[in-house]
């Protein structure tokens, strides 16, 4: 077991290890001033002397990507669901969450802003309307693509239409809207750090402004670094509630697949 488990860490530790040798070789090569591009060394002590500060900035913007992840989540799976039972809703309101996810964040911030305010409200929101879309597609994708047997099977035990997503659609949709859901939650903190762009004093987006404006380079980039984790973070907590939730559901194994030869 403990071998299984060297091995699976073995390739990200050494993929990690490479990038920051060429990171440091590129950085020290290229920006020798470090005013463009900070170096590993410079970042990781940036992390280290202002490790409360980063911590302190970055649990604000996990709260408000968190928050807006789960408005988002559950408008995504509150439309889709809707969807399934009305065909008008879909071909209504389905182009414009199209038009809505098209619409570029930067472009789109500003409004936010404005109409909810500088406060926590425009950053959930902002968080909220970047995470609904990948859920609603998926959990769409999912609750179409039930068997049709099963479906005329549960029809002929006199089955209402509420039985048939209950029973079917719903626990066969689960996987591909944990699919969904685990996208969202790095959208969300993006969503989040662009609304701090806009008019924040805290979190990581008004760190990644300050630093940009006054080109602490060393600064900015232990900000990305943070902001990254928070996303990371988002995206193991549904990880492992996917798993479970959908607890029949096999975890893929990559040392266990074997080559496909046609």
């Amino acid at each position: 077991m403990n071998q299984i488990t060297f091995k699976n860490w073995l390739a990200p530790i050494v993929a990690t290890i490479i990038f920051l040798i060429v990171w440091q070789v590129f950085s020290s090569a290229w920006d020798t001033s470090g005013i463009v591009v900070a170096s590993p060394i410079a970042v990781f002590s940036v992390l280290f002397s202002q490790a409360a500060y980063l911590t302190h900035h970055g649990l604000i913007t996990l709260g408000e990507a968190s928050a807006g992840f789960a408005i988002g989540s559950a408008i995504g799976i509150g439309l889709a669901v809707l969807f399934v039972f009305s065909g008008v809703a879909e071909r209504a309101l389905y182009p414009y969450a199209i038009i809505v996810k098209a619409i570029p964040l930067v472009a789109l911030a500003p409004i936010i802003v404005s109409f909810f305010g500088g406060d926590i409200a425009s950053k959930v929101v902002m968080a909220a309307i970047i995470s609904f879309f990948p859920v609603l597609v998926s959990a769409a994708d999912g609750f179409r693509g039930v068997d049709h047997d099963a479906v005329d099977l549960m029809r002929s035990f006199s089955a209402t239409r509420w039985d048939i997503f209950r029973l079917l659609q719903w626990p066969q949709a689960l996987p591909q809207i944990f699919a969904g859901l685990k996208i969202s939650s790095s959208f969300a903190v993006v969503g989040a750090v662009v609304a701090e762009f806009v008019n924040a004093d805290v979190g990581i987006g008004s760190i990644i402004r300050k630093s940009s404006y006054y080109l602490e380079t060393d600064i900015n980039f232990a900000a990305i670094f943070v902001a990254a984790i928070a996303g990371l973070f988002l995206f193991a907590v549904v990880s492992v509630v996917g798993r479970k939730v959908v607890f029949w559901q096999k975890p893929f194994d990559s040392q266990k697949q074997k080559p496909f030869n046609p």
